[in-house]
């Protein structure tokens, strides 16, 4: 518990702050418990409502301990399974949106962690200091590399025609650009780099947008539309970025627009790659 100190002046003060993490504490513990009541409501909604698959066959509930932003909770989940398939599914982490037991709320946040900080154990320890939320390096890694992965699946997928409650809009702006994320030994091997020796330390990351954008502040500058940004990303070739980003603008409607603008990097290799997969757009260097 904190310790308060009359001062010179008369006033008290916190000599350690511990009893504000015990009230932190305190409030994530009821929050918690709701937390666990709701999704527990909630799963069992949902598999009552479940249609199975023909050959699909019910196991019954298993138990799942699952991680939120306040703590821990566990849920009795139905388990469906095909004969002659090693692995099976629960229809309720799907609708809920559990990946590896997380809620998406921390997900996101232990993803946002785990891509900005220098290393998984800076995150570990990041999270712990600033939400009071307890999860090991190892598993920030595992589940960054779980998202990460089928986010560049579900990105890579065929999506060849516009959104249908996408409208035609003036003007179709994409961008793109590069930078070079460090990456440890292993993921380096046959890379050739800056370093004196010809190895390389980072490895190119590229990253895409599609926006739109209609009015103008009090400069008359311009103002992205609300919400109405969508990216991509590839740590693959710079061959497989630029088809990668078209088929997104593709999807948010580029063939509709009278005019399409490329704001992209000076680099040779972006700038022959906006030229080739958007022949018609007009091409600008970014800032």
């Amino acid at each position: 518990m904190a310790r308060f100190l009359a001062t010179d002046a008369g006033h008290l003060a916190v000599e350690e702050l511990d009893f504000e993490v015990l009230l932190r504490a305190a409030v994530f513990h009821s929050t918690n418990q709701l937390m666990g009541y709701l999704f527990q409501k909630l799963a069992d909604r949902i598999d009552a409502g479940y249609q199975a698959k023909p050959g699909s066959a019910r196991k019954g509930r298993v138990a799942l301990t699952g991680d939120c932003l306040f703590g821990s909770f566990k849920i009795l989940r139905d388990y469906y399974y095909h004969e002659g398939q090693q692995l099976g599914h629960y229809p309720a982490d799907a609708a809920l949106g559990l990946a590896g037991g997380k809620t998406p709320a921390l997900a996101r946040l232990v993803c946002l962690e785990g891509a900005d900080e220098a290393s998984y154990q800076k995150a570990e320890e990041h999270l712990k200091e600033t939400g009071g939320i307890l999860i090991s390096a190892r598993q920030i890694q595992r589940l960054v590399q779980q998202v990460g992965a089928a986010a560049q699946t579900w990105q890579e997928r065929e999506a060849l025609q516009p959104l249908p409650e996408s409208k035609p809009v003036p003007i179709c702006y994409i961008s793109g650009d590069a930078t070079g994320v460090p990456m440890r030994p292993a993921e380096l091997k046959g890379r050739a780099g800056k370093q004196p020796d010809g190895t390389a330390k980072t490895r190119s990351a590229y990253l895409g947008c599609v926006f739109t954008q209609h009015k103008t502040d009090s400069k008359g500058h311009p103002v992205r539309d609300y919400e109405a940004t969508t990216y991509v990303s590839n740590l693959g070739p710079l061959e497989d970025f630029g088809p990668l980003l078209r088929q997104e603008a593709i999807r948010r409607g580029m063939s509709q627009a009278p005019k399409v603008v490329l704001l992209i990097a000076g680099a040779l290799g972006l700038e022959n790659r906006g030229r080739l997969n958007f022949k018609a757009a007009i091409q600008i260097v970014d800032f």
